[in-house]
């Protein structure tokens, strides 16, 4: 079993030994289901603990520079609050392309249509298959990391605006104080939500992602079978996921412009280990990103009706985000599922225990038969 088969290897962090290892085999797999089967290379960061220091370290030295007078030293800390505005409401930020970079690999497996080349439907599955370091801020109230990352941002723009002030001397002696108060905050901030790493590494990822790979497998597997013969179906696993949706963003922009419009269709599958089967509607931290679009429209209605009317619910999602959001910021209707407790959190994820022998198989198996129906209804609806 696949589920088995990834969990077997200590992680799959990206631009690891071990991610590739995980790309081989899920490429394996592919082939031995009759796709044809392709490895997209891509330049990342290995975790977002690169991103952090450089977001805050930018930060950081900007206010320690500032003086009277030296008015680079604000422009400098716009800079830095800026980037970090766009990584962390889930915007491309130049940040991400900042030293040091490795290559991580998408795996990409296609059925392409065989007729109708005029109004080919492009219907795409897609699932990441990298895991998440360790990190403290998913250990107690997973709704509590939103709320630090508001805080941040919001401070970020505090000591922007109080360093500008005080560099083109309009500020207080006082703002000095408050200054290297901030400093200390974004500092302790960044140990807080790095040092989970460097005692533990990186989860296991049973069931963020393991679970959302097996059930796009799955999926693809029965959709491929029988097919209408104008529908060109294809299964993207992407990876840098866990480091900002990298892997995801890489994939969208190197093929969007291949897609037909208004005919393309992307369900995306993000932790279904534990909890209910739950469509999301709604992400964001403080731009609200809201999921509206042919796709999900046809997935409520299947809700509604008596073979998932119990099996699934619908819902949001405010901590981080998923790959699914770049498809939302191109206007191409997208589907993300996941599973949620009765707290709206997605139990173990980013800590130790996200292990196998925990994990709930019938929250993917849901995931699996409402996705295929979906797409059997968009195939003919498109």
């Amino acid at each position: 079993m696949m589920l088995r088969d990834l969990t077997r290897l200590p992680h799959r962090g990206a631009a690891t030994p071990c991610e590739r290892e995980a790309a081989e085999l899920l490429s394996q797999h592919l082939a031995d289901m009759g796709a044809d089967v392709r490895l997209e290379p891509f330049r990342t960061p290995k975790t977002y603990v690169t991103v952090v220091y450089w977001l805050i370290g930018g930060v950081v030295l900007g206010l320690l520079l500032i003086r009277p007078g030296a008015w680079w030293t604000p422009a400098l800390v716009w800079v830095y609050v800026v980037m970090a505005w766009l990584y962390f409401n889930w915007r491309y930020s130049p940040v991400v392309q900042f030293p040091v970079l490795h290559t991580s690999h998408n795996v990409v497996g296609r059925w392409p249509a065989t007729a109708g080349e005029g109004r080919v439907k492009k219907l795409i599955l897609m699932a990441h298959y990298d895991t998440a370091p360790v990190s403290a801020l998913y250990g107690s109230s997973q709704r509590a990391f939103r709320a630090s990352l508001i805080v941040s941002l919001l401070l970020m723009l505090v000591a922007a605006i109080l360093g500008t002030l005080e560099a083109f001397g309009l500020g207080w002696e006082w703002l000095r104080y408050v200054r290297y108060g901030l400093i200390g905050y974004f500092i302790l901030q960044a140990i807080t939500g790095t040092l989970g790493y460097y005692l533990h590494g990186y989860t296991n990822g049973a069931s963020d992602n393991a679970t959302g790979v097996v059930a796009a497998l799955e999926t693809a597997n029965r959709l491929q079978k029988n097919k209408p013969d104008d529908v060109d179906l294809e299964i993207v696993l992407t990876s840098a996921e866990e480091v900002g949706m990298i892997g995801a963003y890489q994939y969208v922009e190197r093929h969007r412009k291949e897609w037909p419009l208004n005919r393309t269709a992307v369900i995306n599958f993000d932790t279904l280990g534990a909890g209910k089967l739950t469509l999301i509607e709604q992400t964001g931290t403080i731009e609200v990103i809201r999921y509206n679009n042919p796709v999900i429209n046809t997935a409520r209605q299947l809700v509604q009706e008596e073979s998932f009317r119990n099996r699934a619910k619908l819902g949001r999602w405010h901590t981080a985000d998923f790959d699914s959001v770049w498809f939302v910021r191109k206007n191409i209707p997208v589907l993300t599922l996941c599973a949620l407790d009765e707290k709206g959190e997605m139990p173990r994820i980013h800590r130790p225990n996200d292990t196998l022998d925990p994990v709930d198989l019938v929250p993917m198996q849901a995931a699996i038969d409402l996705a295929e129906e979906v797409f059997r209804r968009l195939s003919v609806a498109l």
